[in-house]
């Protein structure tokens, strides 16, 4: 590696865990200020809130990498452009293109350790936190909004899923429950809507019940529109428990996941969208990187205050972007695989225009 190479990425990594501590300290005090009084008024002990502020760590530190990322690269080359080290470097025979290799080998290998840090460390980090919240603070925190992209197994026999919870009403719009015995499905129970009465009983409509033989034959068929009151194999109390499962699934254990539901012939253009939203949301780190680099060189009157000002912009656009690609496919006007990755399209083609009008 040369000198110069070594003196790029030196200031790059200064900016970036700087800024990276300061994001992740500012999502920790603005997180106390909005849970700590809970804690106390529930009279929990030191070492509760203790832990759950050490397990929300980790995914505070994951939020701040993308923006970290992206305002680090501004200020590195935004400096150099000011004390005039960049027209050195062009004025020796430095193109952008080579001076960026290094920085962009570094985005790179941050996006990889960001799609790591969530599945390994973010994820059961922030299960041990909500069952802290839960069990120190229930009393005053009362979930309050609707669930969507429920999947569970009850009693290892029950396979049950559920498209959308309103939480208001206590009640589910497109559910199957899955009867298995020895992996084979021997009863099936599908309903566009269940409304819940008491315990495990559900008033359910436009619904169908199918009932198979050891081999997997049809023999029994109950199809009806109108309402009927029947036991399913799940309680109110399971799908508030299980809430949105997917946030909580490693990549690897998701995918295993659609392939079980498919395979027993559930729609499972949800989970797929978010297998897709793990991988799409680690690279943003790279992009970002991409983006930033031009940014300060493309014009030499743009100071740092605008840099950071347009780095601000462009992550609000990202995110905005990246919620409606995934909306999008969620409702099936897109792809998973387009739907979520269109953010990182347009924004690396942005990053390529910038580069090739950038002060070369």
């Amino acid at each position: 590696m040369k000198k110069i190479d070594f003196y790029i990425l030196t200031q790059f990594l200064k900016n970036f865990i700087l800024l990276l501590v300061f994001l992740t300290l500012i999502s920790l005090i603005v997180d106390i200020f909005e849970n700590l009084n809970k804690f106390i008024d529930n009279e929990s002990p030191r070492e509760v809130y203790l832990y759950y502020y050490y397990y929300s760590l980790p995914s505070m530190l994951l939020l701040s990498l993308p923006i970290s990322c992206l305002v680090a690269s501004v200020f590195t080359f935004g400096i150099m452009t000011q004390n005039k080290e960049w027209l050195v470097l062009k004025s020796s025979g430095w193109s952008l293109y080579r001076l960026i290799a290094p920085m962009l080998s570094l985005g790179i290998f941050i996006s990889l350790f960001s799609f790591y840090l969530e599945n390994n460390i973010v994820i059961p980090s922030n299960i041990l936190k909500e069952q802290i919240k839960e069990q120190a603070i229930s009393k005053t925190v009362k979930k309050n909004s609707d669930i969507e992209n429920i999947y569970f197994l009850k009693n290892e026999d029950f396979l049950i899923s559920i498209e959308f919870f309103n939480m208001k009403e206590n009640q589910i719009f497109s559910m199957n429950q899955l009867n298995l015995n020895s992996n084979v499905v021997i009863e099936r129970i599908d309903a566009k809507n269940a409304a819940w009465i008491e315990e495990n009983k559900w008033n359910i409509s436009n619904y169908s019940i199918r009932k198979f033989d050891k081999e997997g034959l049809e023999f029994s068929t109950i199809i009806s529109e109108s309402d009927s009151l029947i036991q399913l194999q799940f309680s109110l109390d399971d799908i508030l428990s299980v809430g949105e499962i997917s946030s909580e699934m490693t990549y690897k254990n998701l995918k295993k996941q659609i392939s079980f539901l498919e395979s027993n012939g559930i729609n499972a253009k949800r989970w797929k969208v978010d297998l897709e939203y793990k991988i799409a949301y680690a690279f943003i780190c790279f992009i970002l990187v991409f983006c930033g680099i031009p940014i300060s060189v493309y014009r030499s009157n743009t100071s740092l205050t605008q840099g950071i000002g347009i780095s601000l912009g462009i992550v609000l656009s990202y995110i905005i972007l990246l919620k409606l690609g995934q909306s999008l496919a969620y409702a099936g006007v897109l792809s998973p695989f387009i739907g979520v990755w269109l953010s990182n399209f347009i924004f690396l083609l942005l990053g390529i225009y910038l580069m090739l009008s950038a002060r070369k």
